[in-house]
């Protein structure tokens, strides 16, 4: 709907009339005769050219169009059809072309005009609403909103389409979900005692830097800038890890190899065979990660096992790790896409973690700080994420200028004695 419109529903006979308003000029767009007395109303397109519902029977989808004045004559299947009825809320696509709804079942989608059914969107547990926005749809699902591009070719394996992007959400009440590509965030209200909007970043997904092509291999140099993936073998395999300084290699049976000489020495034991790795800048620190999902970090220098930090993970895909420049975080990328930090002097304490993302994470980076972190995704070369909490709560009060006052304290939190929340 353009927003320029309203709809009217009269009762009339054995039928309702439907008809169209121009909100502006205050002058009747179409009318159609034949409409359903209960039922939900219909649904305009965004140029207001078509209206689309479904009967009172939930069975049976109706699509008119308001310039003839008729309904759209192209047979629906009846299969897509008890779909698009059973859903809660219809929509249109943006191209205005096809009707749309979240099902059980994930999203689908009827091409009007050519008569076939569009791409299905599939989510996992069904979905409860979805919003489109040019090439882009936005669905929520329980625990999550997952952002898709509908105009890729579906994939080469014939597998299920999958999100660019998924980002978990806690509230089972959200409303106004908006999607806006230009400005690369997606928005939405969160209803309770108190009403609150939120705004996500889509992380460059919808912007210029995001490729078609998938790529395979990723990496960042020591100042998180990406780089070249490098390979090294030893005796004709590739080794896990190479060292910052390029003079040592991991092998995955937990040697570690002078690739100068040819020397080796045990570095690693008790472990599975390996299949990733990094190695602190100082020499100090080794995390490596094997075929059962383990992961673990060890002290080089000493030759022990610090910690394990993760007894057992996904076996599906090789985990990228990083250390930052002065070797006190440790991050590691998780085939959804999230990443996970810790810290190297308290590796008994949970990690901090990053969102799910665009994943798998092909490559993790610290920038020289330590208070930026980079990753890359097999359609992002570069997504930056915030480390420094200090920087984090700066940003927030600026925006809530200074904090909350008195006032709004009392309001807000009446039994809670007040303190401030900001610095001066």
């Amino acid at each position: 709907m353009s927003g320029h419109t309203f709809w009217i529903r009269r009762l009339a006979g054995e039928h309702a009339v439907y008809e169209v308003w121009d909100v502006r000029a205050r002058t009747l767009l179409a009318r159609y005769g034949r409409g359903d007395r209960g039922g939900a109303g219909p649904v305009l397109s965004g140029d207001d050219r078509y209206a689309a519902w479904c009967g009172e029977d939930r069975r049976t989808l109706r699509v008119l169009d308001l310039a003839k004045g008729r309904r759209v004559g192209t047979r629906v299947p009846s299969a897509t059809e008890q779909l698009l009825c059973r859903g809660d809320v219809l929509t249109f696509t943006p191209d205005g072309g096809a009707v749309a709804t979240a099902t059980t079942s994930g999203v689908v989608t009827w091409d009007f005009r050519t008569g076939r059914e569009r791409p299905r969107l599939p989510v996992a547990g069904g979905a409860y609403e979805v919003v489109f926005a040019g090439p882009y749809a936005l669905t929520w699902a329980q625990g999550s909103l997952a952002l898709w591009r509908t105009d890729l070719p579906a994939p080469a394996d014939d597998g299920p389409r999958e999100p660019l992007l998924t980002l978990p959400v806690e509230s089972t009440a959200l409303c106004a979900l908006r999607l806006d590509p230009a400005d690369g965030v997606l928005r939405y209200e969160e209803d309770g005692r108190t009403v609150g909007v939120h705004t996500l970043s889509l992380h460059g997904l919808t912007g210029r830097t995001w490729r078609e092509k998938a790529a395979g291999r990723a990496a960042f140099d020591a100042y998180g800038r990406p780089a070249r993936p490098r390979r090294a073998s030893v005796r004709g395999a590739e080794a896990v890890v190479v060292d910052p300084a390029g003079r040592t290699a991991l092998t995955g049976e937990g040697l570690l190899v002078d690739l100068a000489t040819g020397r080796k020495r045990t570095a690693v034991t008790g472990e599975d065979l390996l299949t990733a790795g990094a190695m602190s800048a100082d020499g100090r620190h080794l995390a490596t990660a094997d075929y059962r999902g383990r992961l673990t970090l060890w002290d080089l220098r000493a030759r022990h096992r610090i910690a394990v930090l993760r007894a057992t993970g996904s076996t599906a895909d090789r985990l990228a790790l990083a250390f930052s420049q002065d070797g006190s975080l440790l991050a590691v990328g998780a085939p959804d896409g999230s990443v996970q930090v810790w810290e190297t002097a308290q590796p008994h304490l949970g990690p901090a973690t990053l969102p799910a993302g665009d994943g798998p994470v092909l490559a993790v980076g610290f920038g020289p700080d330590g208070a930026e972190l980079h990753l890359a995704t097999p359609h992002l070369p570069d997504r930056l994420g915030a480390l420094a909490p200090d920087r984090a709560a700066a940003e927030v009060c600026s925006r809530a200028n200074g904090g909350a006052t008195k006032a709004e304290w009392r309001r807000y939190l009446p039994s809670v004695p007040y303190r401030g929340t900001c610095a001066a």
